[in-house]
């Protein structure tokens, strides 16, 4: 049997995708035949796709949907460490609102504590 590219040991592998799926459908209690009743596919079918390392990604897409998961997401917090977000992502742009909230926030903190007396 030949292996492909991208099934390759790799140093930074990727996730598991069936595996990932399996997990999300425990997690939510969903079996096998019941995704494939909403996927519209044969439990056969969904059966291969979970032992798959990689899938589509229009079938992972109607999987996520269907299974209300963010798989996108997932495979994203498996690269590596340091690795670098996509600046325009929407997610990477509320985060950063955030930090500055919260710097905002703990600035206030140090003004009212002065304010009050409190020390650290």
């Amino acid at each position: 049997m030949s292996i492909r590219k991208y099934q390759e040991k790799k140093e930074h592998p990727h996730p598991h995708i069936g595996a990932l799926v399996r997990k999300v459908m425990v997690a939510k209690n969903i079996s096998s035949a019941e995704l494939s009743r909403r996927l519209g596919l044969s439990s056969t079918g969904v059966g291969v796709y979970l032992t798959r390392s990689s899938l589509q990604f229009g079938i992972l897409w109607d999987i996520g949907i269907e299974l209300k998961h963010d798989f996108l997401l997932e495979i994203a917090n498996h690269y590596p460490e340091g690795f670098p977000m996509n600046e325009n992502a929407k997610i990477t742009k509320e985060l950063e609102e955030k930090k500055a909230k919260i710097a905002d926030l703990e600035k206030e903190i140090e003004i009212y504590k002065n304010a009050l007396g409190i020390r650290k």
